[in-house]
């Protein structure tokens, strides 16, 4: 083993966080996938139903899940730039 590659284990052995903020960021973006596909389909959905109360009722859902992947988004690009 080269120099850089003993540090670079010494670090990781050090710097215990690190797993698990790349297992975290690993498992919000797959949940913020799935929160934009929903939302995609929604919007679909929507925009297929003549407009009325499963329309406005669908409309809701596609806010909450536009605030949640908002929220999503905002926390992962904390923990990337929180090193």
């Amino acid at each position: 083993m080269s120099i850089k590659e003993l540090l670079d284990n010494l670090n990781d052995y050090f710097d215990m966080n690190k797993t698990q903020r790349q297992k975290k960021t690993k498992e919000l973006k797959a949940l913020l996938k799935v929160f934009k596909h929903k939302e995609k389909k929604l919007i679909a959905e929507c925009l297929h139903q003549p407009s009325g109360h499963r329309c406005k009722a669908m409309k809701t859902k596609i806010a909450i899940l536009h605030a949640k992947r908002k929220k999503g988004l905002k926390a992962l690009k904390k923990l990337i730039h929180n090193k």
